[in-house]
């Protein structure tokens, strides 16, 4: 879930439920229109049959309406609006009290900031030395990709390579691991093209060598488990080292 911080302007968040019908989510965002506010945020917080939830972030910087204004006009909107609430607020910072939990295609997702990732990737090499770092990481690295096939590709019956990878990208943009730019396949080699793998590009100025280990065992597992062969996983280009992006090699082996 967001945090949003306010940087100098009035931002104040509003935690909404909504029935799942037709024009909820247009009425929702009319009732701030109507006073000249502008939404700068919305998020979908969990759908069900039933409702939805939704995060949205209004600018109240130098306008005359009260907040609670606004609240109460949500809350008498009882065939549009199943509950309202204001989002609790910490100095410049705003966050949802209510809805927490995140899902990436039907399964919960647990989200952790580039400044929480660097602190793990620099942990783990400041206790067990950086060999023993890199392969604690891909090993990890590894048991995501497999675990990620079998619940989200080998669950729906894809079996196809294309499809595998294009499914693949879907789930490096879904949970903001990196930009997939492009892939290549040969007979007995995939090549994978990203722009801002988070773990390279925190390791920029920090290393002088291709940086990533968790991406290259999170492609190991992953296609091993598709293609039922063994592979070998190789970073050929890497951010850290100043590429402009990351290159992997997946190498099929018998």
């Amino acid at each position: 879930m967001v945090l949003l911080f306010k940087e100098g302007r009035k931002l104040v968040g509003f935690e909404i439920v909504l029935p799942n019908i037709p024009g909820t989510l247009r009425y929702m965002c009319s009732i701030p229109e109507k006073y000249g506010l502008n939404i700068v945020y919305i998020e979908e917080c969990g759908i069900s049959k039933e409702s939805g939830n939704f995060f949205i972030a209004v600018d109240f910087t130098d306008k005359d309406v009260d907040p609670e204004t606004l609240l109460a006009e949500y809350r008498r909107a009882k065939e549009y609006i199943i509950s309202a609430d204001i989002s609790s607020s910490l100095n410049d910072i705003i966050f949802p009290k209510k809805f927490c939990s995140k899902d990436i295609g039907s399964v919960r997702a647990i989200l952790m900031a580039v400044g929480g990732m660097r602190g793990v990737v620099m942990g783990i090499r400041e206790h067990l030395g950086v060999e023993g770092g890199n392969a604690l990481l891909y090993h990890l690295g590894y048991g995501d990709g497999e675990e990620s096939y079998k619940v989200y590709a080998k669950s729906k019956g894809i079996k196809d390579l294309d499809e595998a990878i294009l499914l693949f990208e879907a789930l490096t943009k879904g949970t903001g691991w990196a930009d997939f730019i492009g892939y290549e396949i040969a007979d007995d080699k995939i090549i994978i093209k990203l722009e801002k793998l988070w773990e390279c590009e925190i390791q920029k100025g920090v290393v002088d060598k291709l940086a990533s280990n968790y991406m290259r065992g999170v492609l190991a597992g992953y296609f091993k488990t598709l293609l039922g062969k063994e592979v070998v996983v190789k970073e050929t280009k890497c951010i850290a080292v100043g590429d402009p992006y990351c290159q992997f090699e997946i190498n099929i082996i018998g």
